[in-house]
C-alpha cells in the first residue's frame, strides 16, 4: 500500500481505510468465567472444544435425565442412609442432593443406568468433580480424591 506521499506502508496492528489508519479490535478476555487468555471474540481454542463437547453430549433429557429420573432421585435421596454425599472429596459439601452414577452409564438403555446398585448419594459438588475427572480421562485412585 501507499500513503499521500507515494511511500510504501505496511500494515502492521492496523488497517488503511482510505488514508485514515484505524486500529483492529482490540483483544478481549475469553468468555469462560476465570480464563485470561485473551481473544478476538468468543471462547478461546480450549473453552471451544469444551462447549462442543456440551453440545454434542445432548441434553440432560436426551441423555436420560426425565421426570421419571427426577422422581426416582427424590425418593433415592428421602431414605435415611442417603442423607450424606458417599463420595466425600476435597470441597465437599456433605450434604448429599444428588444421585451419581458409581459406574457412569452409556445412555439411558444401559441396565447400569436404572440399577440402585449403581446409585450413590452425592452432593453437587462431588458429583461434577467425579464427572468432570471421568469426562476429560484424569480419573485418579479414589483414595487420592478423599479428603484426609
Amino acid at each position: 500500500m501507499q500513503n499521500s506521499q507515494n511511500k510504501q506502508v505496511e500494515p502492521s496492528g492496523s488497517f488503511l481505510l482510505g488514508l485514515i489508519q484505524m486500529p483492529y479490535k482490540p483483544l478481549r478476555p475469553c468468555l469462560q468465567p476465570g480464563c485470561p487468555e485473551l481473544v478476538s471474540k468468543g471462547y478461546c481454542d480450549k473453552h471451544k472444544k469444551d462447549k462442543e463437547y456440551d453440545r454434542r453430549r445432548g441434553t440432560a433429557n436426551q441423555r436420560g435425565y426425565t421426570y421419571r429420573w427426577q422422581k426416582y432421585s427424590r425418593h433415592f435421596l428421602s431414605r435415611p442412609d442417603n442423607v450424606f454425599c458417599k463420595l466425600q472429596l476435597l470441597g465437599c459439601t456433605n450434604l448429599a442432593e444428588c444421585v451419581d452414577h458409581i459406574v457412569p452409564p452409556d445412555g439411558p438403555d444401559d441396565p447400569r443406568f436404572w440399577d440402585p446398585a449403581n446409585h450413590q448419594a452425592a452432593c453437587i459438588h462431588c458429583n461434577s468433580v467425579k464427572g468432570r475427572r471421568a469426562q476429560k480421562g484424569t480419573a485418579m485412585p479414589f483414595e487420592a480424591m478423599c479428603r484426609g
